[in-house]
């Protein structure tokens, strides 16, 4: 009996670590995903940028510029280290691009597209060409409190945030991801000075980080060339909705879905103190409008 049992007990170990390996073998990024920064052909860094659990790698070109100890120009690392990156990393990332490319997406443009102070909720988001955040504007990502949900961005060539712009993520749900994906032979992001930025940018070229930005939550990850930052902060996260196979297949996690295509903008800022007396106002008018009548 006791022999019958601890051979069931092995059975049921052995089991569960082959579905471990299964599951093991699809994951988020792949290899990629122990980046915070990823680059092709280098890696530039200006000033003092902190990079918070994750690494710092190119390939196929590993030159890492300004992101050794801390002197003049250096990388402050909190859980992460300069490493030689591999082709597995790229290899890895091409995947994750081409995987999110063909999910079906929601139109914010067919050409190109300006956001303003708008909410969007989870969904793939496609931009034509260019999907620009204009300078002091907000981008709000609403998650809803929902669990294993994704946003997902796919535009054709550039995106480009503005002078204190801001991408926010707000009432996320456990295990929620955001991805930006610049695609084609022009897909590169540039990040405006002293912006703030949720999300992984999976650039098919470049990566431009401009002085004090601030990702809160991502990567900065470029196929084919190189990322440059300057005194910037950037934090890992917001890559764990999705499974993508080496073979650029996308999967749902365990409790999650593939995600569909997005849903149309909605306002993203709150109504002045001016304009709340005037909906006051009027609702009062209404009240003793009826008590009249």
């Amino acid at each position: 009996m006791k022999f019958r049992g601890f051979s069931t007990l092995l059975i049921v170990l052995v089991i569960s670590l082959l579905a471990f390996r299964a599951y093991a073998d699809t994951v988020v990024l792949g290899s990629a995903a122990s980046f915070a920064v990823l680059g092709a052909s280098a890696v530039t860094n200006t000033l003092k940028t902190t990079i918070n659990n994750g690494n710092v790698g190119s390939f196929p070109t590993n030159a890492l510029s300004g992101t050794g100890g801390c002197g003049t120009d250096c990388i402050a690392f909190s859980g992460g280290m300069d490493v030689t990156a591999t082709t597995a990393n790229q290899t890895d990332l091409t995947a994750a691009i081409v995987g999110l490319s063909n999910l079906s997406s929601f139109s914010l443009s067919p050409v190109g597209f300006i956001a303003g102070n708008i909410t969007l909720t989870p969904g793939v988001y496609s931009t034509g060409s260019t999907f620009l955040l204009t300078g002091g504007d907000t981008l709000t990502l609403n998650a809803g409190g929902l669990n294993n949900v994704s946003f997902v961005f796919l535009v054709g060539s550039a995106l480009t945030t503005g002078v204190g712009s801001t991408v926010k993520l707000i009432n996320p749900g456990l295990n929620d991801g955001v991805y930006w994906v610049e695609q084609g032979t022009g897909g590169s992001a540039t990040l405006g000075t002293s912006s703030t930025f949720v999300g992984n940018i999976l650039a098919s070229v470049s990566i431009t980080l401009n002085t004090g930005v601030t990702i809160t939550c991502g990567r900065a990850l470029a196929n084919t060339a190189a990322v440059t930052m300057n005194n910037d902060t950037i934090t890992t996260g917001c890559g764990s909705s999705l499974n993508i196979s080496s073979g650029g297949t996308v999967e749902a996690v365990p409790g999650g879905s593939i995600p569909g295509p997005g849903s149309a903008p909605g306002g993203g800022t709150t109504p002045e103190s001016g304009t709340l007396l005037l909906v006051g106002f009027g609702i009062f008018g209404l009240v003793a409008l009826r008590k009249l009548t």
